[in-house]
């Protein structure tokens, strides 16, 4: 028996007679490394729905407050829930049971099957060469590595306050232990509720509002309910909460040897690889691709002749009017990207800026007017863009305008539209080195995918009238053959 089945066996063992969980005889844990997965939960009878998989209770999770660091220093629990932010208390509290506690920690066989740093996908323990097949996804600015840093120092810093053998263990404790407890923590934790110790238990529940003041959230471990394996399109099985457990209960019928899934939260197959070191071979439910505002700057440019320095000002005027900030009620529109999701659907912010800066750019004489004359009329465009959008209108310059925001993002990316995505097989395990780079591939894939969907969504979503029936709105006047012509130029563009 290899070290991965033993310590699998340990853990079934522990869970039953220490952690005291009640396990459905209907599922078990199975060994799916052969399929490039690790250990996942599968029923090996018919679940139905809404049976219960099986139940922790509260003491058997781990978190800053259960743990044997607060146990032995009763004084830090306090400072855990009230000072040290939720992330640095509990790798404070994981290090403590790993590294003083080791053997005699409750938790210690649930340690063992943790993955090992050299098993580990998630982004912060790839190498420049592998992040860069990831180019030109923003995941790669989401990493984190210098906040990471901070947090180490700062917590680093605290372990040095308390007394005995921990401060010593601290000395040892690199940035590189600090970087997989984290990512074991980012990858496995769950925000927990708990009730504040100080309110009491006959406190009226009439009040939502007194209720969410009472209750706070910490990240905790819990043995099992991370050995779920996680899918936005399978997921047949969710965490509830009451006083005294945690169940896990099956949310549909689930097949005799299908997997149990859970569900990590609405996140692209960028944002999955990042957190969790997979990625969801079939795309994630929640794939989008991004705009960047270089991206609808270009498009402009490219489609009015637009001066960039005329636009990055009328951009600074939306960011920063105070009239534009009050009919906007505080919205930015003026963002470093945009999401387009698979589905089709965009952020209302993007059409908002493109309708207001294509009208902008189809102004006569726009650049030669004065600070205030210029303040006023991107005043007025908004408001007029506004209407409209609400309207559900656009005119026919946005669509094309924002077509070709699409087709300038979708030209930063290696992969052709065409390229096929290689999918791994199922029954043939891969190599790290491979399989980190079909991941990246899928992860750009989903993004180009994405951006493809979204190609036509103003056109799908929105009326298109022609620009110069909004142009003479504005300017309050008919417009000229000329401006006609310049509203109508782009048009005939490819």
């Amino acid at each position: 028996m290899d070290d991965f089945s033993e310590n699998t066996q340990s853990f079934v063992k522990w869970l039953e007679s220490v952690a005291k969980v009640v396990i459905s005889p209907k599922i078990k844990i199975k060994d799916l490394r052969s399929c490039n997965q690790g250990r996942a939960l599968v029923a090996i009878q018919k679940v139905k729905k809404d049976e219960t998989l099986f139940e922790i209770p509260r003491s058997s999770i781990l978190s800053v407050v259960t743990s044997g660091l607060a146990r032995d220093h009763p004084s830090l629990k306090e400072k855990f829930l009230n000072e040290i932010g939720s992330w640095e208390g509990l790798i404070i509290c994981m290090l403590y049971e790993m590294e003083v506690l080791k053997e005699n920690s409750q938790w210690a066989p649930y340690f063992k099957v943790w993955n090992k740093p050299t098993d580990m996908n998630v982004l912060i323990f790839w190498d420049e060469g592998e992040l860069e097949l990831l180019q030109p996804s923003l995941v790669l600015e989401r990493i984190g590595k210098k906040e990471a840093k901070e947090m180490y120092e700062r917590t680093i810093e605290f372990i040095k306050l308390i007394d005995g053998e921990f401060a010593a263990a601290a000395m040892d404790f690199g940035f590189d232990d600090f970087t997989y407890i984290a990512s074991i923590i980012l990858s496995y934790s769950f925000d927990v509720e708990i009730r504040d110790m100080n309110t009491s238990e006959n406190k009226s529940d009439d009040s939502d509002e007194e209720e969410s003041k009472s209750a706070c959230y910490l990240k905790s471990m819990i043995p099992l309910a991370d050995t779920l394996n996680a899918d936005t399109s399978k997921c047949n099985a969710n965490l509830t909460y009451d006083s005294g457990s945690l169940k896990m209960i099956a949310v549909r019928d689930i097949e005799i040897d299908e997997q149990v899934y859970n569900i990590y939260g609405e996140h692209p197959n960028s944002e999955i690889l990042r957190r969790y070191g997979y990625v969801e071979w079939d795309g994630s439910k929640y794939d989008f691709g991004e705009v960047l505002l270089k991206n609808a700057v270009e498009a402009l440019r490219k489609t009015f002749n637009a001066d960039t320095e005329l636009l990055e000002t009328c951009m600074d005027i939306l960011r920063n009017n105070a009239t534009i900030q009050e009919v906007l009620e505080g919205e930015e529109i003026v963002l470093a990207s945009y999401d387009c999701y698979s589905n089709g659907e965009l952020l209302p912010q993007a059409i908002v800026l493109v309708q207001t800066l294509t009208i902008l750019c189809q102004i006569p004489d726009l650049k030669e007017v004065d600070e205030k004359t210029l303040e006023r009329q991107v005043e007025r465009v908004l408001k007029k863009c506004l209407q409209l959008i609400e309207r559900g209108c656009a005119t026919q310059n946005c669509s094309i305008t924002w077509k070709r925001c699409i087709r300038e993002r979708l030209s930063d990316y290696p992969l052709e539209k065409s390229d096929a995505f290689e999918k791994p097989s199922e029954t043939v395990s891969v190599s790290k080195d491979e399989l980190r780079r079909l991941m990246a591939q899928r992860v750009l894939r989903s993004e180009i995918d994405s951006l493809q969907a979204c190609e036509e969504s103003v056109d799908k979503n929105y009326k298109i009238i022609p620009d110069e029936k909004l142009l003479t709105n504005i300017l309050k006047r008919k417009i000229t053959t000329s401006e006609k012509s310049l509203a109508k130029r782009p048009c005939v563009q490819k």
